[in-house]
């Protein structure tokens, strides 16, 4: 079976009120598989790019100085996930071993400052195994005609 190894999630959300989320799922046909490398310290599953506007760190009620939050499965991805920055922009972040499953998968984006911000569209990119143990990788993308 051919099968594409990333998912278009189109989100279209303004965030305005105080921790709005908006969460979408996308489906991974197999196990996903690490993407490290020899001589590589870093491994991961996969790769996200946001595509957002306006984009600001504010803080909190409590007076913390967060970023906004991307969850995978309710799980925080690692360090902060989106870029401070007015006007559109795409940012990329890796997903660490472990957040993708094989089934369905959550994708939430949390607003956790005071700033105005909008979603467009979040690309997810992962790594699997194929239906004869091999594996599909951005080398090798196939998805049915």
């Amino acid at each position: 079976m051919a099968r594409s190894d990333f998912a278009w999630l189109n989100f279209d959300t303004e965030f305005t009120q105080p921790n709005q989320e908006a969460t979408r799922t996308f489906v991974i046909d197999d196990d996903p598989v690490d993407a490290s490398r020899s001589g590589q310290s870093v491994s991961a599953e996969g790769y996200i790019m946001i595509q957002a506007q306006d984009v600001g760190v504010g803080s909190t009620e409590e007076g913390d100085a967060i970023t906004h939050r991307i969850l995978i499965n309710g799980r925080h991805l690692p360090s902060f996930d989106m870029v401070d920055q007015q006007g559109w922009n795409l940012w990329m972040d890796r997903i660490p071993s472990g957040f993708l499953k094989k089934g369905e998968n959550r994708l939430t984006v949390r607003r956790r400052a005071v700033d105005r911000f909008r979603v467009a569209n979040i690309m997810v990119q992962w790594r699997e195994k194929n239906a004869a143990g091999g594996i599909t990788g951005p080398d090798r993308i196939t998805a049915e005609a």
